[in-house]
């Protein structure tokens, strides 16, 4: 259901930005959303790491950490590190354009490779060649702790929403290489869309850490309130047999009879 979601936002919003570019042009407002997404998710993230981590694992402490400095990048990058709010020039890249985001770093390496002639594609398939090789004897080495990586990715909530936002501006860096019209609009759309998926991947942990808080809570306190007291429902359902009329009580006058019929016996 979540992917379908996902899914259906991103068709949405690049419909949107094929009929209506000026709204993801740079600077812009998609962009500055998706600005404003990233430094939330960033600071959600360490808020987390930091509130609740009694409720968190090792890993989880280090995951959040990771992402909220990811967003953090994601964040400076979107607003090109503050070149244009604070008017700095940021150093040119070979090829055109400005060095102002993360993703420049794979634009000025696949232009080294590109400009290197046939030695650069050789030397980047030898590359790639290499490394899935690797990761093929990897994965076979350990695959039962991949799959219960796996398992544990798409079991909960927050690995698997933190995994579809990777993947996505993964996704958005490839497209950056493209010189396309509809790749760059796409492009837009799925950094904006992965801001949003990390925020909702950060609040599944915290609400998961929530409950957990209240479970662990000592007997008595805000949290738990008292084991002891009864429900409210039972509270109704008592309340209305008191005073359902269908309800036989025993009047005083009967009472007082089989008093005296006790004392005569």
């Amino acid at each position: 259901m979540f992917f379908c979601s996902v899914a259906a936002g991103i068709a949405l919003f690049f419909a949107l930005g094929l009929s209506r570019p000026d709204l993801l042009v740079e600077d812009n407002l998609v962009e500055n959303l998706g600005a404003m997404g990233f430094g939330t998710a960033s600071l959600l993230a360490l808020g987390t790491a930091i509130r609740r981590r009694v409720f968190l694992s090792s890993i989880e402490t280090i995951t959040l950490v990771c992402t909220s400095g990811l967003c953090l990048i994601l964040f400076l990058s979107e607003i090109s590190f503050g070149a244009r709010i604070f008017d700095v020039q940021m150093p040119k890249m070979r090829g055109g354009g400005e060095f102002d985001g993360g993703h420049d770093i794979v634009i000025v390496v696949f232009r080294l490779l590109r400009d290197s002639g046939p030695a650069g594609y050789l030397a980047a398939a030898t590359g790639a060649l290499l490394c899935l090789t690797v990761t093929v004897v990897l994965l076979y080495a350990f695959q039962r702790t991949v799959w219960a990586i796996l398992h544990r990715i798409f079991a909960r909530a927050f690995e698997c929403r933190l995994a579809v936002a990777v993947a996505m501006l993964a996704s958005a860096v490839t497209l950056d290489l493209v010189t396309s019209y509809k790749a760059a609009i796409l492009e837009e759309v799925l950094e904006f869309g992965a801001g949003g998926v990390l925020i909702l991947a950060v609040t599944a942990l915290w609400r998961e850490t929530g409950s957990e808080a209240v479970e662990h809570a000592p007997p008595g306190s805000s949290r738990t309130g008292d084991q002891n007291a009864p429900s409210v429902g039972a509270r109704r359902a008592d309340h209305l047999d008191r005073h359902s009329p269908n309800v036989r009580r025993p009047s005083r006058l009967r009472d007082k009879c089989m008093m005296v019929d006790r004392k005569n016996a």
